[in-house]
């Protein structure tokens, strides 16, 4: 519904500037050929920033233009056989056009999405490569590093243990703690075996836990089986999501809402903080690049409320068919 309403707005646009420039080139009395020129400008315009069936219209819509241009002018009766032949070569040259443009722009973000896929499956792969590093080795070796300073307090008499063992053992356990979850943060085994809401409602938890904040999280009306691409995409919004609004909101209470209708699946996470400057975010970033990204490659979209001292909300949309095989088809 929404790709009907843009492809009915650019029409519309196409239409009064066409009208424009008509009465323009009538009141100037600009000769038909000039008058195609200008006309195939603004088809050019429409087929590089809007859809093929808003570019045909335009080309469509121009010749009606140029046959009321020709003489007798302000009538759509042609006189001049040539001028006849001429507004039928426009047309077709301009049906030509549009569909050159439209193919050609319709490659390039063909390209650049593929590009866009091939960039954050090697970021994910080397978050999985970095979470399992820490998890593997350096975790490991913090256990280890923690058994041992356990099995030295035991062993050693009461009255002998040093003063700064027991801070040594905990300062060890909290370092070991802030590195698993830094590797859950990477990258979660929990994707491989929880469906979306499993895997949304266990990082909450996970999160308020560790940074000491409340995470109200529901769901309602998801489909049976999201696709992975799609799950792992939302996932990483809402991550970006809560540490974003964890460090700017001011406040210590959060809600996420993911549900689904009968062709999307929705992500909010909201805050009643301190709200921001939604033209700040989106040139300073916060993360919503990334996520803009991401969601792009699952057809999806990224929208964002926010009002001084009444809050934040990050709302992100997905269509259900959308998943692993949109992604895959554009690389």
């Amino acid at each position: 519904m929404r790709k009907f309403w843009r492809s009915a707005a650019e029409c519309l646009v196409a239409s009064l500037a066409l009208a424009s420039l008509t009465v323009i080139c009538l009141r100037l009395h600009v000769n038909i050929a000039t008058a195609g020129l200008l006309f195939v400008i603004v088809i050019v315009i429409i087929s590089r920033v809007g859809s093929l069936v808003s570019s045909v219209f335009t080309a469509i819509i121009a010749a009606l233009c140029l046959v009321n241009i020709a003489p007798p002018a302000f009538s759509l009766a042609v006189d001049d056989p040539l001028d006849i032949v001429a507004i039928l070569a426009f047309l077709v040259t301009s049906l030509v056009i549009a569909g050159l443009v439209s193919r050609v722009r319709k490659q390039a973000e063909e390209a650049l999405s593929s590009v866009s896929y091939r960039v954050i499956e090697a970021e994910e792969q080397e978050r999985r490569r970095i979470a399992s590093d820490l998890h593997e080795d350096i975790g490991q070796r913090l256990t280890l590093l923690v058994l041992e300073v356990e099995q030295l307090k035991a062993d050693t008499p009461t009255a002998d243990v040093p003063s700064g063992l027991d801070g040594l053992l905990q300062k060890s356990s909290e370092i070991l703690t802030d590195v698993k979850a830094l590797a859950h943060e990477l990258y979660s085994p929990r994707l491989e075996y929880l469906d979306i809401a499993g895997v949304m409602s266990s990082f909450c938890i996970d999160f308020g836990k560790r940074k000491g904040v409340e995470i109200d999280f529901r769901n309602d009306g998801l489909p049976g089986r999201v696709p992975q691409d799609t799950t792992l995409c939302l996932f990483r919004v809402l991550q970006e999501a809560l540490h974003n609004a964890v460090k700017h909101s001011g406040v210590r209470q959060f809600d996420v809402r993911l549900w689904g209708t009968s062709d999307e699946i929705h992500l909010t996470v909201s805050d009643c903080g301190v709200g921001i400057d939604l033209e700040t975010a989106r040139n300073e970033g916060l993360g919503l690049n990334r996520i803009q990204e991401r969601l792009k490659l699952v057809k999806g979209e990224l929208s964002m409320e926010s009002q001084p001292k009444r809050g934040t909300t990050i709302h992100a949309r997905v269509p259900v068919s959308s998943g692993t095989d949109s992604m895959r088809s554009t690389g």
